[in-house]
């Protein structure tokens, strides 16, 4: 049985910011993950806006933990060794929604963000050229940034691990015993023993509740869909460009990526059940409302189309200790900005936990080495690796422009038993605009020899996930 102090359920960014903070700070700690890998739910498709905080309602948790957030992001990724553009953030208007971008600013000032302005249109088009002509002001959210957020949520995971940390990937957790204040979590192969427990698997939430006899927590669940372009358009736009905020939430808006990319979205839509479908209608309502805020729009470079789901509870974040276990930590409906929040949210369920009775200690973290980026190295240092390992000199992906080697090193990483899918998310092999298309065969290849099995046994991401099958032998072309 594995014993530990704190067990946290769900490897997403709140779960993985979470297990981070707990591990850099002593605490033995392990993160449970029904899945294959680490943000494979709604982090994967989160926008990866770090917002600046003007939107959330005051006194709320949201806009507390928002804005602190937002500034612990900086020096968090320079020591993963993380991408962070700081490029801020507009919401556009036409000429008449000055009063309502001048409550957004008096929001935000409430809330403590700082670096807000409004400004006019000759302000806002010389920010962003390709604005809408219709567009006559903007409030601009200079503290506003962009990440991606698997890699984020990867890279946190990592330097966890590298720490003490404990990950258990592919644990299905199907029976969970409350005795003398302990939690042991069962997955029918191997138990579990914590402390302290750590509910923050977001769609699972009330499952894993009804194991501890525990009462459901209201949850509804918002679908967005999303639409992204090829890289080539990546100087559309140069910051998130949102329309003025509905109920619905932060609206349609154009924004680009860490990587260059431009995506269209997110929509709105309520659903009953978490699933990930796109449609026609949904990816109509979204060509028809960013071009009322951006011209030059290519919608012929669209090269994926998408969709998360976003966990609401009531107006605001839940974080609540129970009432019967009084070291089971439940947290739900973060959704935005929860991705800015999270840091601040580990620190303070760290806080928390701390009054609770837990002990911490002082270490001396091992730093995360990032994985090797073969287009920001100089010409004479990709020459310098290639002479040490040719493998970085053979190009698996083209579209973007990824190595064997670098391949390699994600393969021999922290977090073991890669599918094709985790290894996207590490390195963006087919996220171009062939989509796998020339690559995967190569990818295939290379994974299979690396894990020494038949390519037929590789998986896209899950188990039941397999990449290739026989078509001949009792297949399509089978002869009758």
């Amino acid at each position: 049985m594995l014993e530990k102090e704190v067990a946290i359920i769900g490897s997403g960014i709140i779960g993985s910011f979470i297990f981070n903070t707990l591990t850099l700070n002593g605490v033995d700690c392990v993160l449970i993950e029904k899945g294959e890998d680490v943000a494979i739910g709604a982090t994967k498709a989160n926008s990866g806006i770090i917002h600046a905080g003007y939107d959330c309602a005051e006194n709320t948790l949201k806009a507390k933990f928002n804005v602190e957030g937002n500034r612990m992001y900086e020096e968090i990724a320079t020591r993963l060794g993380e991408k962070i553009v700081n490029c801020g953030s507009l919401v556009v208007g036409d000429e008449n929604s000055l009063e309502k971008l001048t409550i957004l600013l008096n929001r935000g000032i409430k809330n403590g963000v700082k670096n807000l302005e409004i400004l006019n249109k000759q302000q806002v088009h010389k920010l962003e050229p390709n604005l809408s002509d219709n567009i006559h002001f903007g409030l601009y959210a200079k503290d506003a940034k962009i990440i991606s957020p698997y890699h984020f949520c990867i890279s946190l995971v990592e330097e966890a691990l590298i720490n003490g940390g404990v990950l258990k990937l592919n644990y299905n957790t199907i029976k969970i015993e409350y005795v003398n204040n302990i939690f042991i979590l069962d997955n029918g192969q191997e138990k579990i023993k914590a402390k302290y427990l750590i509910n923050a698997c977001a769609e699972g939430v009330n499952f894993i509740n009804d194991l501890l006899n525990e009462s459901p927590i209201d949850i509804r669940f918002t679908k967005g869909e999303y639409m992204l372009l090829d890289n080539s358009e990546g100087n559309l736009v140069s910051r998130p460009i949102f329309p003025l905020p509905t109920e619905k939430g932060k609206g349609i808006l154009v924004c680009p990526t860490v990587h260059k990319n431009i995506f269209l979205g997110p929509t709105a839509v309520d659903i009953n059940q978490y699933e990930t479908s796109v449609n026609y209608e949904s990816l109509s309502t979204i060509k028809a409302q960013v071009v009322e805020n951006v011209n030059n729009i290519n919608f012929k470079k669209v090269i994926k189309l998408y969709a998360g789901v976003r966990v609401k509870t009531n107006d605001d974040f839940y974080i609540e200790f129970s009432k019967n276990k009084p070291n089971y930590l439940v947290i739900s409906g973060i959704c935005s900005p929860g991705l800015s929040a999270a840091p601040a949210i580990a620190k303070y369920v760290l806080e928390q936990l701390i009054k609770k009775g837990l002990i911490t200690k002082k270490i001396n973290p091992k730093k995360r080495k990032p994985y090797t980026n073969i287009l920001s190295l100089s010409n004479s240092e990709l020459n310098t690796l290639v002479k040490k390992d040719a493998n970085y000199g053979e190009v698996i992906c083209r579209c973007e422009v990824i190595t064997k080697g670098e391949i390699l090193e994600v393969l021999n990483g922290p977090i073991k038993n890669l599918t094709t899918d985790g290894i996207k998310r590490r390195l963006r092999t087919t996220m171009g605009r062939c989509q796998g298309s020339f690559c995967y065969p190569k990818l295939l290849k290379l994974v299979s020899n690396f894990y020494n099995k038949h390519e037929k046994e590789i998986n896209f991401k899950g188990k039941s996930s397999l990449i290739v099958n026989d078509i001949k032998e009792g297949g399509l072309y089978e002869n009758k």
